[in-house]
């Protein structure tokens, strides 16, 4: 399951980053129905057909059919689109209220020196030296 997951995910990605979105393959139809208008009427073949509406003759195949205009902006691939993700942030200036409270207390202090070191039976080597 996780993988099939993974997979769609996948293509979503890749399709999206594309700009291939599901407009695009509902409007396919029309591409083949265009495409076969043209190939009749014009006697394009498919890479002739396509040149003139997704290639270096598209300018110009615009300019001489403008009757066809509604046609071609039915074509897949023809919208702009710009998908940005908006994220607004808005800051509230939200203060919760602190008293302050200084409590006093006095300390005493005492130092002690605890011989954590020492053992029962005092060897030589560790006395402090000894004045002559």
């Amino acid at each position: 399951m996780k993988i099939i997951i993974t997979i769609s995910l996948s293509f979503l990605v890749f399709f999206q980053s594309v700009g291939l979105g599901m407009t695009d393959i509902f409007l396919f139809g029309r591409f083949v129905e265009h495409a076969e208008y043209h190939s009749e009427n014009y006697g394009d073949d498919f890479f002739t057909f396509f040149e003139k509406h997704y290639g270096s003759l598209k300018t110009e195949h615009q300019k001489n059919h403008k009757e066809e205009e509604q046609e071609h902006e039915e074509l897949p691939f023809q919208h702009i689109s710009c998908h940005h993700a908006l994220t607004d942030i808005v800051l509230v200036p939200f203060e919760i209220p602190i008293l302050k409270a200084e409590i006093n207390t006095q300390k005493s202090h005492t130092f002690r020196y605890q011989n954590l070191y020492s053992s029962l039976k005092k060897f030589s080597i560790f006395q402090p030296p000894k004045f002559v």
